[in-house]
C-alpha cells in the first residue's frame, strides 16, 4: 500500500501524489493497479541493501541444507550431494530408519585465515558461505540399506543404494464352504 509520502504511478505512467490521486491514504477497494514509488531523494542503494537483508534472512533459515538429487537407476538409486571444498575426511554418511544422513564439516577457507588481524571482511560480495551440513534424505521404501556404496570425487558425494526386489504374493481361488 502507498502511504501519504509515496507517489502513485498509474498503469498509464502518470505520476501523482498519493493523497491527491486517491483523496485518502488507502483506497477502500484495495490497491489500484500500478505501483507506488517513493518521493525523490530516495537512495537506490537502499533497495540493494534491503534485498541483501531479505535474502540473508531466507538463507539463514536453510543453513545446513544443501540441494541433492535422488535418481532412480532401475536396479538402484543414486543420491548426489554437492559438497564443494570438502574431502571425504570431512563427510560422514549413515542410515537411520530408511533415512540417509549426510553430515559435513565446514571447510577451512584460505581467504579467512590470512585476514584474522584485519578489521575489514575478506570479501567484497558474498552470495554463499560454507556451512556445516546435516542433511536427512528420506529413501524410497524399496531401498536396500544393506547394499550401499559411497564415493566422493571433486566435491560431489555419490551414494549408490540397491533396490529390494518386490515380493510377489500368490492369490488363491476362493473356495465355497
Amino acid at each position: 500500500m502507498c502511504d501519504d509520502n509515496m507517489f502513485h504511478r498509474s498503469p498509464t505512467g502518470a505520476s501523482t501524489h498519493h493523497k491527491s490521486f486517491h483523496g485518502k491514504a488507502h483506497h477502500p477497494g484495495g490497491p489500484i493497479p500500478g505501483y507506488c514509488i517513493p518521493p525523490t531523494g530516495f537512495d537506490m542503494r537502499q533497495i540493494g541493501r534491503m534485498i541483501h537483508r531479505f535474502a540473508s534472512g531466507i538463507a539463514n533459515n536453510y543453513e545446513g541444507w544443501v540441494p541433492y538429487n535422488l535418481e532412480d537407476k532401475g536396479d538402484s538409486y543414486l543420491v548426489q550431494v554437492p559438497l564443494a571444498g570438502r574431502t571425504k575426511e570431512d563427510v560422514s554418511v549413515s542410515i537411520i530408519n530408511k533415512t540417509l544422513n549426510v553430515a559435513a564439516k565446514k571447510p577451512q577457507s584460505t581467504e579467512a585465515i590470512g585476514n584474522e588481524d584485519k578489521k575489514e571482511p575478506p570479501f567484497l560480495r558474498t552470495f554463499f558461505s560454507f556451512v556445516d551440513v546435516n542433511l536427512d534424505i528420506p529413501l524410497p521404501t524399496d531401498a536396500n540399506t544393506s547394499e550401499i556404496k559411497s564415493m566422493m570425487q571433486n566435491g560431489l558425494l555419490k551414494v549408490k543404494i540397491g533396490k529390494k526386489p518386490p515380493t510377489n504374493i500368490n492369490i488363491d481361488d476362493e473356495t465355497s464352504n
